[in-house]
């Protein structure tokens, strides 16, 4: 199997994974937000949560990729100048 295979697989028993957990726990609970405290079903809770933890996972990623982009175009400006700084020399 691929790699992409392999984490569509991986990706899809996650989602069963916390859709079983969200399903059995439906009772309510108590969340404290520092200024207020309210009460939703763990369900939402956990539903919540997952989102909140793929939105950081992508967030992070989207950075790092920005950051290795602008590397990568850093270097192949270099390069570039390298080249000609070389050719310029030999003439």
């Amino acid at each position: 199997m691929k790699k992409s295979q392999w984490l569509t697989l991986i990706s899809i028993l996650l989602v069963l994974f916390i859709a079983v957990l969200s399903i059995v726990n439906v009772e309510p609970v108590k969340i404290n937000f520092i200024f207020t405290t309210v009460q939703w079903p763990l369900i939402l809770v956990i539903i919540g949560s997952a989102l909140l933890g793929a939105l950081t996972v992508i967030s992070v990623t989207w950075v790092r990729m920005f950051k290795e982009k602008s590397a990568i175009k850093q270097n192949e400006k270099f390069l570039k100048e390298q080249k000609i700084a070389n050719a310029s020399s030999r003439s």
